[in-house]
């Protein structure tokens, strides 16, 4: 998050999967998009990390006052993985 470097939003990670490095979405994403999230991360290649928080937790966690149901990094550094683990 620090780099600047990512993309918020089902819509916008699906159309920006490709250029991502990693796709984090929360626990709570399903249906038709979550499933459309997870194809074309699987097409591409990007790992996608299912947190075990719903969307409000994980607006919370990225700071933001608002629901996140994804999230799609573009950058990725050694510290995002290890706080990602934690």
């Amino acid at each position: 998050m620090k780099g600047g470097k990512y993309t918020l939003g089902t819509r916008e990670v699906i159309s920006e999967v490709k250029s991502s490095k990693i796709v984090i979405a929360a626990s709570s994403i399903a249906g038709p998009a979550g499933a459309q999230l997870k194809l074309e991360a699987e097409k591409n290649k990007v790992p996608v990390v299912i947190l075990d928080k719903n969307s409000a937790q994980l607006g919370k966690l990225l700071g933001r006052p608002y629901k996140v149901s994804a999230i799609a990094l573009r950058q990725v550094t050694e510290s995002d993985l290890r706080s990602l683990q934690a």
